[in-house]
């Protein structure tokens, strides 16, 4: 690994969201581009896939999702996500209890498919980062022995996108929650699609780690993360 990659964590998001997601995802992996996976356990992936994903001996985390009744996710983006959130709290479906039930029932899959805890946890479009699942997420990654989510202990790297500033807002929200909990996370984080320049972002000073977030079933992404892993 290059000296300059020592200070990025590649994560990539959504195996099992799709066949071409799962693709790219182990072609990355056969490359030794990317750190970290995170898995939608309750998504579409074959035996094979699954048993390279854990021979690869990768950082595995479990992307964790809400589902409605009907099996579809519950909303895309952060902001269609914060609207149901909000109407959502409403309803049985999506209150703290439930919720934390239904991810419970995600992580013990996780462990009886791939034989051991997740490595870290995370969630689809950021879920988690909405307070009252923050704490469920916490709190659930303390029962499991689990010791990393996804955070960042400092702050997101600033961007212009109306999804960074939500998420910055909501990361003031649940730092003493986070400080409280004694987990591990990377120091800064940032959506690969939130970078617009990337020889400057590649020759950035800041200290500590900073974890990229990735959905190499786009392809623009797919083609930034081989950039970066050989920066």
């Amino acid at each position: 690994m290059n000296k300059n990659r020592k200070k990025f964590i590649l994560s990539v998001d959504d195996f099992g969201i799709s066949p071409l997601a799962n693709k790219n995802i182990l072609t990355l992996l056969k490359n030794k581009s990317i750190d970290r996976v995170s898995i939608m356990i309750n998504g579409v992936f074959t035996p094979k896939e699954l048993k390279k994903l854990v021979e690869s001996e990768v950082k595995i985390d479990l992307h964790l999702d809400i589902e409605r009744k009907n099996g579809k996710r519950a909303g895309e983006g952060i902001l269609l996500r914060g609207t149901l959130f909000s109407v959502g709290l409403l309803s049985k479906r999506m209150r703290p209890k439930s919720v934390s039930a239904h991810w419970e029932k995600q992580i013990e899959k996780f462990h009886s498919l791939i034989g051991k805890y997740p490595d870290g946890l995370n969630s689809h479009q950021h879920i988690h980062y909405f307070p009252p699942y923050f704490k469920v997420i916490t709190k659930l990654a303390q029962k499991n022995d689990i010791s990393h989510i996804r955070f960042g202990k400092e702050s997101f790297i600033e961007s212009n996108t109306a999804t960074y500033r939500i998420l910055a807002w909501l990361h003031k929200k649940n730092k003493k929650v986070f400080a409280s909990s004694n987990l591990e996370s990377s120091d800064y984080l940032v959506s690969l699609d939130w970078i617009k320049k990337m020889d400057n972002f590649l020759s950035q000073k800041k200290a500590g780690t900073t974890e990229i977030i990735c959905h190499p079933e786009i392809k623009k992404e797919f083609e930034m993360i081989k950039i970066i892993s050989n920066s």
